[in-house]
């Protein structure tokens, strides 16, 4: 999955430059009500935190409601992917529903065109994407 995410982020917008656009991002994905009425279930209500930028990854930990984003990795296929964390926070953390829960939310929110090459990308490398809700 990371191989494949990895060759379509530059493609992958919008460009998120400073933590401010970051947390703008993350607002407008929570506020628009595709969200809740796609993902009923999903916390509307989380935490956004800044990791510096020798830490290893960004991270999600559902229990918490907690997003976090490395310093260099900010961009929205980054934080669509942790996001993606706080919906299907199943028993496969990178399985087939994860995977088509991050499709649908980089179609809606990156455009069709991102959709199309992250799924060609998943694809290619093997990801198994599961069936959307």
């Amino acid at each position: 999955m990371y191989a494949a995410e990895d060759s379509v982020l530059a493609g992958v917008g919008p460009r998120l430059r400073r933590w401010r656009d970051v947390e703008r991002f993350v607002e407008s994905v929570l506020g628009d009500p595709v969200y809740l009425e796609r993902f009923p279930d999903a916390p509307l209500d989380i935490t956004l935190q800044r990791r510096s930028r020798s830490a290893t990854a960004s991270l999600a930990v559902p229990a918490h409601r907690v997003v976090a984003i490395r310093d260099g990795s900010w961009n929205a296929l980054t934080v669509l992917h942790e996001l993606a964390h706080l919906i299907d926070h199943g028993a496969q953390p990178h399985g087939p529903q994860f995977a088509a829960v991050e499709l649908e939310l980089v179609r809606r929110w990156c455009g069709f065109d991102a959709y199309v090459a992250l799924r060609t990308a998943f694809a290619g490398h093997g990801v198994v994407i599961g069936p959307m809700r």
